[in-house]
């Protein structure tokens, strides 16, 4: 499974690398697009535990260098893309993580810098190889066990013994899988990879979080495994199949103390103005209000949704505004990080800089929650500004059903407060 040259000596490269950024960065304006690097690439992470595979396109769109991280049926674009004799630099779509390496031998090698809480980085090695079109092995196996269907995950830290739930749906065709991971704080988003054996693997690097899932089926039909991100996070990890397999009621997880009445704050925008729900234009409106962050996948599918959900609706009544708590305290990097959100998304609709990202940071912004859950959480006002409904996180489009459900029975729900008097 592994390839390319050791970490230790990608990692020694990559303290070279930045310099060699920069200069590519001042020298990029000369004519004609540097096409050393164009094509199709199979790209790893290099994590404790094993290689974390995602599939990369770089070429040009427009006028443009482009590129596009591929995992299964996903192919999420990168317009931030700079090329130069050799050295490329992408900042991921929406995300405050950059991809950076340079060609070596025919080999891409460098790293992503992932932007974490309180402003700290962490940053994984990256190889790649030109015209792989393979995920985890050259050749598929055969006898290759059934991993389709539903299966009831735990997840559990070995430090602590902390247990978290997971549902994952998975497809099979021959040795080839694909499929998502469902959670209370949202989805895993696209996911794929393949069985070998015995033993399943499936990873995803969309820009945003980095997640491998190696798993063998057991003779007594359970899956026994782990779980890591591409920030050193890890899981064990145990599953069974379970076509009736629950989560908590996403309706349930947050919750508004009983006297909260209006629900009512002001922060400002990524130009330092204020806003509040008192604002006009949130008068006699049911408002919608996102909590959120740019490092969060979930709401990335979110604001997706969004953006198109308000428009037909905004001549009836509806308003979005989004609250962000960033990894960072610092107002400029912030506000950085959101306007290339707000691009990403070409949203019409008020983002806020509500604070950064720590334990109880959205009770201390909105006191009026008893209770806080997960990224993104939604907050529905009535036209009086008092909380009428809460949904914690958000399964997107690689949940398929779950996600053509959540969004007819949410454009039940908006329309039905859209039609009460005001």
């Amino acid at each position: 499974m592994k390839m390319g040259r050791p970490a230790l000596k990608i990692l020694t490269r990559g303290l070279a690398l930045l310099a060699l950024v920069s200069l590519a960065l001042v020298g990029c304006g000369r004519a004609g697009p540097d096409q050393s690097l164009y094509g199709t690439w199979r790209a790893v992470l290099v994590v404790k535990g094993g290689d974390l595979p995602f599939g990369l396109e770089i070429g040009r769109e427009g006028n443009h260098d482009a590129a596009w991280l591929i995992n299964g049926p996903e192919r999420a674009r990168v317009t931030d893309v700079t090329i130069h004799d050799g050295i490329i630099s992408m900042g991921m779509p929406g995300y405050p993580h950059r991809l950076d390496a340079q060609l070596i031998d025919g080999q891409l090698e460098g790293h992503v810098t992932f932007l974490r809480p309180k402003g700290e980085t962490y940053s994984t090695p990256m190889v790649a190889q030109r015209g792989v079109s393979w995920r985890f092995f050259p050749t598929p196996s055969k006898d290759n066990a059934d991993f389709s269907g539903r299966w009831r995950l735990t997840f559990r830290d070995p430090d602590s013994g902390a247990e978290s739930s997971g549902i994952a749906e998975i497809t099979q065709q021959g040795n080839v899988v694909t499929g998502t991971v469902l959670r209370e704080s949202g989805d895993d988003r696209y996911i794929a990879g393949e069985a070998r054996g015995d033993t399943l693997f499936l990873s995803r690097f969309d820009g945003g979080s980095a997640y491998l899932y190696v798993a063998r089926l057991t003779p007594a039909g359970t899956l026994e495994g782990d779980f890591r991100s591409g920030t050193g996070g890890f899981r064990q990890l145990t599953g069974r199949r379970d076509a009736e397999a629950k989560l908590a009621d996403v309706t349930t997880l947050t919750a508004v103390k009983a006297d909260a009445g209006r629900l009512d704050f002001s922060f400002p925008d990524v130009d330092g103005k204020p806003v509040s729900l008192d604002d006009s234009r949130f008068h006699d409106k049911i408002v919608i209000v996102t909590i959120g962050g740019t490092w969060c996948p979930n709401c990335h599918d979110e604001a997706a949704f969004l953006r198109d959900f308000l428009p037909p609706r905004r001549a009836r009544g509806l308003e979005v505004v989004q609250l962000m708590f960033e990894y960072t305290d610092d107002f400029g990097s912030a506000s950085k990080s959101v306007r290339t959100f707000i691009d990403q998304f070409r949203i019409d609709y008020p983002v806020l800089i509500a604070g950064s990202y720590a334990p109880g940071a959205v009770q201390q912004a909105l006191p009026q929650l008893e209770k806080f859950f997960a990224y993104p959480t939604m907050l529905v006002l009535d036209r009086d500004g008092k909380v009428r409904y809460t949904h914690t996180g958000f399964s997107g489009p690689a949940t398929g059903a779950h996600y053509e459900e959540f969004v007819s029975e949410f454009g039940s729900l908006i329309d039905g407060l859209l039609n009460e008097p005001g």
